[in-house]
């Protein structure tokens, strides 16, 4: 006697099997659940999600900022020349503006007159920042490097978010020519992000 077996090939849901005329699937109401549900998760990442990548360009640009004014620093003492960093627009000339966020350039100031002329090498070119980052420097909006390594004037850096989704943060600038990250301001004092 022989025995007839016989294999159902099955779907991932339970109780659905290709020999039923039963109707599979999911029901509109099991449907709109699931929706909700995930309308409801997306609420609360999102805004999670863009404080995150907000307070992320703020350490990039703060980071960028700090290992630019330390290749200012070295390049002035190792070719013991003054070195200026400045706010520039084109990539070319300093900016007479306090909008760093717009970008700035390095350059070997061979005249001292703290302004880029022809025949004055370039070091670095930092192009603008993400439209959200707000990025401020004492006047004379201006800072350069001695050849012993000592730095005028002294200060720091503000970069803030325009959207205030993400904490400040500073680059602390000694006369020294020394730089340091800081989530405050000197003294202790909070971060100013205004104009």
């Amino acid at each position: 006697m022989t025995r007839a077996t016989h294999q159902y090939a099955t779907d991932p849901r339970p109780g659905c099997h290709k020999r039923t005329t039963r109707h599979c699937g999911y029901s509109i109401l099991e449907l709109i659940f699931v929706m909700a549900l995930m309308a409801v998760m997306m609420t609360l990442v999102v805004p999670a999600l863009s404080t995150t990548l907000a307070q992320g360009r703020v350490v990039t640009a703060s980071h960028d900022m700090m290992a630019d004014l330390q290749t200012a620093r070295f390049t002035a003492i190792s070719r013991q020349q003054v070195v200026v960093v400045c706010p520039s627009i084109d990539g070319d000339s300093c900016a007479n503006s306090s909008r760093w966020e717009d970008g700035w350039i390095l350059f070997v100031d061979h005249d001292a007159d703290r302004r880029r002329s022809s025949g004055e090498p370039r070091i670095l070119v930092h192009g603008a920042l993400p439209d959200d980052i707000q990025l401020r420097f004492r006047r004379p909006h201006r800072l350069f490097y001695r050849p012993d390594g000592s730095a005028w004037p002294n200060g720091h850096f503000r970069f803030c978010s325009k959207s205030r989704k993400a904490r400040p943060r500073a680059v602390i600038i000694y006369r020294t020519g020394r730089n340091r990250v800081s989530d405050q301001a000197p003294g202790r004092r909070k971060i100013a992000c205004t104009e």
